[in-house]
């Protein structure tokens, strides 16, 4: 991160997490990069910016530095439920179904419903860190559109139905929202997930 603010989280046992904390917890705010290190030169091989095109491109992304675990990220540390630990940020798995642990997520959540998620990993084929990009079909009753973002709701906070395929639904309803129905497939020759995103009007 380049030139964080810190901003530690003061819980008491009895305090409930607020939604935002539960992928924040005591965070680190700023400009946020990704870079492939050469080991043995220790070069920087290439970098990847996790800027928030959700809100207009904002370079800068919230980064725990210690949270409660049970949530988005892993905390391997045997503690209280309410005490905040040590996340793994880059625990490295399988998300795209390679069968190979080379890729790890970073989640958003914004309020206690809506949960962006990003893919960051190393691709074999280009010797480079990517932030997988996400092409959506939009389709809203009589209307199509198409989407590319590194940015997905929910995605890779789901279990696949199979290796590198998603379908999956988010109910905004209740919140005079939408039913949003996601059906999501790992392309390996693109190094892209595609996939189609169902918008049904709430009544």
């Amino acid at each position: 991160m380049l030139n964080p603010t810190k901003n530690p989280a003061d819980y008491g046992d009895d305090d409930v997490y607020p939604c935002p904390d539960q992928t924040r917890g005591s965070h680190y705010s700023g400009p946020t990069r990704v870079s492939l290190l050469n080991s043995v030169t220790n070069n920087v091989i290439n970098t990847v910016n996790i800027s928030k095109d959700y809100e207009d491109g904002e370079d800068q992304f919230d980064v725990p530095y210690a949270i409660r675990k049970g949530y988005y990220y892993r905390v391997d540390a045997i503690t209280k439920p309410t005490a905040q630990a040590k996340p793994t940020l880059m625990w490295l798995r399988d998300y795209n179904g390679d069968g190979k642990r080379l890729e790890f997520a970073l989640f958003d959540a914004q309020a206690c419903m809506g949960l962006e998620t990003t893919l960051i990993g190393y691709s074999e084929k280009q010797d480079r860190v990517i932030q997988y990009p996400v092409n959506l079909e939009i389709i809203e009753g009589s209307k199509h559109s198409n989407r590319v973002s590194p940015w997905a709701d929910y995605l890779f906070n789901q279990k696949p139905l199979r290796p590198g395929y998603w379908r999956y639904e988010v109910d905004y309803r209740g919140r005079a929202g939408s039913l949003d129905k996601w059906e999501v497939r790992y392309d390996a020759a693109h190094e892209q997930f595609s996939g189609k995103l169902t918008i049904i009007p709430g009544d």
